[in-house]
């Protein structure tokens, strides 16, 4: 080959890659998946100052509930409580967690009661009922929103659902028999509540 020739050779490649289906989402997987979310708006003088969506972690305890009811028979639980979880003391939150170590060294965290249910009579012993409508296209949520007037300061850190035994309705209670469901922190920061304030929240369940 003579100075003035060039020989060029150019190869081109390309890769396609397609995305894999999220586990929930094929069923051939064999994966299932349980996710809830916690609405949370945060009220002051009749004007809500704050909202949130906060993921929920579902305990060990909720999970065996789960499988026990659908197939071993286990007796089902038809009403749910929420209550609200204290910066005070609070450590961590873990899989582990159960319902009859709320306020208990078991967990890292405590209950915060300083407040009264509305949807119960203003009561300053119950906490708010998780009352959910039938499920519709793989969620179930309550369209009654539990309030939660604050009356006392403090810090909120969380959200928590529990069942089982009657006595789950009744803040502080932490009875053998009763279910922990679930749990979740607020992931924008702890929530700072004053006298008189409002904490309105839904949970919704999706499969």
């Amino acid at each position: 080959m003579s100075a003035s020739q060039i020989n060029a050779t150019q190869c081109a490649q390309v890769d396609i890659v397609r995305a894999a289906k999220p586990a929930a989402m094929d069923m051939r997987s064999g994966l299932y998946e349980i996710r809830g979310m916690f609405n949370v708006s945060h009220w002051r003088d009749g004007k809500r100052i704050n909202e949130w969506n906060i993921p929920n972690g579902i305990t060990n305890e909720g999970k065996n509930k789960l499988l026990d009811v659908c197939f071993d028979a286990a007796t089902q639980i038809t009403t749910w409580w929420m209550g609200l979880i204290d910066n005070a003391s609070f450590s961590a939150l873990a899989d582990s967690d159960t319902y009859d170590d709320i306020d208990q060294a078991g967990n890292g965290w405590d209950e915060f009661t300083s407040y009264t249910d509305a949807n119960n009579g203003s009561s300053t012993t119950t906490r708010p009922e998780w009352g959910p409508d039938s499920a519709s296209a793989q969620s179930i949520s309550n369209s009654t929103v539990a309030i939660y007037d604050i009356t006392g300061a403090g810090t909120v850190k969380g959200v928590f659902t529990v069942g089982g035994i009657a006595a789950a309705q009744t803040k502080g209670d932490h009875a053998s028999g009763g279910t922990l469901w679930a749990t979740a922190l607020f992931t924008s920061g702890d929530v700072v509540v004053a006298v008189s304030d409002q904490l309105k929240v839904t949970y919704t369940v999706s499969a």
